[in-house]
């Protein structure tokens, strides 16, 4: 395969192969259940050698999606090219796409290196060079040692990695996942996470993924395509999602737990001032806001200060801690502000119920989106 050199951290060169495709186009796509719309006008451009999450929550369209792009249903609106090529009604066994489900999809009956192999024996590859490659697969996913064990015999860390072995195998310009990692405890999701995306470099593969792990998507993506209702929501790398969320649902997805509806007071540029129950905030504006108009002020848990109780503090909030569970490294606590207002917020300091406390929201994390639809 051929590739490209590039400096490493130490100073040497190493080889970047390139990518089997150039780019993955999905135009306007549409695909309607009955009369339920289960994906609309959904459109992205995937350059080769990307790797893109659709993330969202269950039945926002992201695997529908994913199966148009397989060939497993076809879009009644639409297109699906590679490299420029209209793919949208070639069937799935003509794209040639390597896919990983959630459930493995193993043969039971198969060894290990005749499951990872099946798909070569398929296409009547010889013998010799399905050997050869069915070797290299194993070698990729650290499971050479296991080509003749049964799928009954190994772990559910190893039997996804003989899925993705069984993707790899044939080359395919084009990874499609879904959901891979569902199915494993929390060790093994973050040790295959990793493996993930090591193949996904050191092979120069394009892969599509589909997650409703938020901490998946942002760890593992080159960019991340938030769905909601069948739509695109935002789109953009991990950090742009993370820090810059254009609306209150991408927000609260992506970990903006505390959540207050507020009444905007004053707007000078991107400073909003709100209120609510006697509360007074101060934040940052997100979207088109109006003064007098309704808006929901938002924080992460962690960026709320916890602070020792001091009521002549203008600018924190008087609460009483109502529960505080240890999380390993600090401690998340549940404050009532009164009012019916409580915040979650991540500390290091350790705090019991009763605590008298201040909390202070920082303006500069503290976002103020107009009411979601």
């Amino acid at each position: 395969m051929s590739g490209t050199a590039a400096d490493s951290p130490g100073g040497a060169r190493r080889e970047h192969p390139t990518p089997k495709l150039k780019s993955l186009r999905i135009r306007e796509l549409t695909k309607w259940f009955a009369d339920t719309a289960a994906v609309r006008g959904f459109d992205l451009e995937v350059a080769g050698g990307e790797f893109i999450s659709l993330l969202g929550p269950s039945g926002c369209g992201k695997t529908t999606t994913l199966n148009c792009v397989a060939g497993l249903l076809e879009p009644d609106e639409g297109a699906i090219e590679i490299d420029g090529k209209d793919i949208t009604r070639l069937a799935p066994e003509k794209r040639g796409f390597g896919m990983v489900f959630q459930n493995y999809a193993l043969f039971p009956h198969l060894t290990i290196a005749r499951n990872v192999g099946f798909g070569l024996e398929v296409r009547g590859i010889a013998r010799d060079e399905i050997d050869r490659r069915t070797a290299r697969a194993l070698d990729l996913v650290q499971l050479g040692g296991l080509r003749s064990r049964y799928p009954g015999q190994l772990s559910g860390g190893q039997q996804q990695r003989v899925a993705l072995a069984r993707a790899l195998v044939t080359e395919p310009p084009l990874i499609l996942m879904d959901e891979p990692l569902s199915n494993l405890d929390a060790k093994l999701r973050l040790e295959m996470r990793l493996e993930i995306r090591r193949l996904h470099q050191s092979l120069g593969l394009t892969t599509l993924y589909v997650t409703h792990d938020q901490e998946e998507a942002l760890s593992l993506s080159d960019r991340v395509v938030l769905m909601r209702d069948g739509v695109v929501e935002q789109a953009g790398t991990p950090e742009e999602l993370y820090s810059q969320p254009r609306s209150l649902y991408v927000a609260n997805f992506l970990g903006y737990r505390n959540l207050v509806p507020v009444q905007v007071g004053e707007i000078d540029g991107d400073v909003v001032r709100a209120a609510t129950n006697g509360f007074r905030f101060t934040g940052t504006r997100r979207g088109a806001l109006a003064v007098g108009g309704s808006a929901v002020a938002t924080i992460r848990p962690k960026d709320v200060q916890v602070l020792a109780s001091d009521p002549g503090r203008a600018d924190t909030i008087g609460a009483s801690i109502e529960l505080a569970e240890f999380v390993g490294d600090g401690f998340e606590v549940s404050a009532d502000a009164g009012s019916g207002q409580r915040f979650i917020a991540r500390t290091v300091d350790r705090w019991s119920a009763g605590d008298r406390v201040s909390l202070r929201l920082p303006p500069e994390r503290l976002l103020v989106f107009p009411t979601d639809r």
